[in-house]
C-alpha cells in the first residue's frame, strides 16, 4: 500500500482543500475541517446545483458553481466527492492541471483503460476503512494468528470490501482463479435509512449477494446485502483464519504454546459524546494489549470520521496512503463482488 514517491508532500499547517461535491460523503470533510482546523481547511466548494449555494452558507466557505472559479482559490489539495456522472472528465482535468487529489469517488464505473489513465495521479483515494477503529484493530492483530488463508467479510460493498480483502489476505494485484456467486432476494423490516431511524415496520425488498473467490491457496467470502448500510439489524461481521487462530469483529481465538485455546475480546473504549449523538472512541484494547489509539479523541468524531481524519493526517505528513493505483486495483476486484 504505497503512494508514488513523486506524489508525496509534507505540509506545515493545515492542508487547504477545494471540495468538489456537496453530497452526504462531502459532509465528512466539512465536519472534519470544522473539528480539526489544524489538519484540514476547506477553502472553497464546487457544486453543480445553484440551489445548494444558499444551503451551504452555514459553513462559511465560498461556494462556486463554476469549477475553475473554485480551483482559483489558493489550495494544496482537491477532494473529489462529486459523484460518478462526470468523474472521469473531472479527474482528467485535474490531472492536466497537476493537482494533488483525494478521490472520494469510486473507480468502479470506469473501464480498465479509463481507470489506468488515472492510476499515476498525485494524491490518494479515500479508502478509509483500513484506518477505522474496527478494521485497524483487526489488521493489527493478524500477525498473532500466523499466515492467513481465509477471510469471511459481511459489512462492506464492492471496492471497500476488496480493499480490506487485499490487506487481510495479502492479495496484491491478484485476481481470483475461481468465482462463485449467489444472489438471494428477500424481505426485511426497514429499521433505518440514510435520514435516520425508522419505526413504521415497513417491509423492504433486498438482495443478499454472496461471492466466493479462490486465489490459489487463499479464500475470500464476501456476504453483502443491499440494505446493509441502513439497517439496525446488521453489524459488520468478519472472520480471518490463520494457522494458529481466528480474528473476528469480537476479538481473537488463539492456540497458545501449551496447545490450549484462549479467547481475548476487543474492548472499544468510548468516552465522549460526538455531535451525531454517538460516543466517540478513545482506544481499543485486546486483553492487556493496546491495538488502536484515536489520535483525534478531543474532536469527538464518529468511527468513519476517525478513519478519514487518520488518512488525511497521513497524507499531510507524506506517509503511505492508498494511492490512485491502489484504488484502481480495488475497483478491478470490487466489480466482481
Amino acid at each position: 500500500m504505497n503512494v508514488e514517491k513523486s506524489s508525496r508532500c509534507r505540509y506545515h499547517g493545515p492542508m487547504k482543500a477545494v471540495l468538489l461535491g456537496t453530497g452526504w460523503r462531502a459532509m465528512f470533510y466539512l465536519r472534519i475541517g470544522a473539528a480539526l482546523p489544524d489538519l484540514l481547511r476547506i477553502v472553497s466548494i464546487y457544486t453543480h446545483s445553484p440551489q445548494r449555494v444558499e444551503e451551504l452558507a452555514c459553513w462559511h466557505v465560498p461556494v462556486y458553481t463554476a469549477l475553475d472559479e473554485a480551483l482559483a482559490v489558493e489550495h494544496d489539495l482537491v477532494i473529489v466527492s462529486s459523484g460518478p456522472r462526470d468523474f472521469l472528465s473531472t479527474m482528467l482535468h485535474l490531472k492536466e492541471r497537476g493537482e494533488r487529489v483525494l478521490s472520494e469517488t469510486t473507480f468502479l464505473s470506469l473501464s480498465d483503460e479509463e481507470a489506468a489513465s488515472l492510476a499515476d495521479m498525485a494524491g490518494a483515494v479515500a479508502e478509509q476503512y483500513m484506518y477505522t477503529p474496527l478494521f485497524a484493530s483487526i489488521l493489527a492483530t493478524l500477525p498473532m494468528v500466523g499466515p492467513v488463508d481465509q477471510l469471511y467479510l459481511s459489512g462492506l460493498h464492492n471496492h471497500h470490501a476488496a480493499s480490506i480483502a487485499r490487506l487481510c489476505l495479502g492479495l496484491g494485484d491478484a485476481m481470483p482463479d475461481e468465482v462463485r456467486t449467489l444472489d438471494f432476494p428477500s424481505r426485511m423490516v426497514r429499521t433505518a435509512s440514510r435520514a435516520g431511524l425508522e419505526t413504521g415496520l415497513e417491509r423492504e425488498d433486498y438482495v443478499r449477494k454472496v461471492r466466493l473467490m479462490r486465489f490459489a491457496n487463499r479464500l475470500f467470502i464476501n456476504d453483502f446485502s443491499s440494505n446493509q448500510y441502513h439497517s439496525r439489524l446488521y453489524g459488520k461481521r468478519i472472520e480471518v483464519r490463520g494457522d494458529k487462530g481466528i480474528v473476528t469483529q469480537r476479538g481473537l481465538s488463539l492456540v497458545g504454546d501449551d496447545g490450549l485455546v484462549r479467547d481475548l475480546d476487543f474492548v472499544f473504549h468510548r468516552e465522549h459524546v460526538s455531535g451525531n449523538g454517538q460516543l466517540t472512541l478513545s482506544h481499543v484494547t485486546l486483553g492487556q494489549d493496546l491495538v488502536f489509539v484515536n489520535p483525534f479523541r478531543q474532536a469527538e468524531l464518529n468511527d468513519d470520521e476517525i478513519g478519514i481524519a487518520i488518512l488525511l493526517d497521513r497524507l499531510s505528513k507524506g506517509e503511505d496512503c492508498p494511492s490512485m493505483a491502489w484504488g484502481v486495483q480495488d475497483a478491478r476486484l470490487g466489480r466482481l463482488l
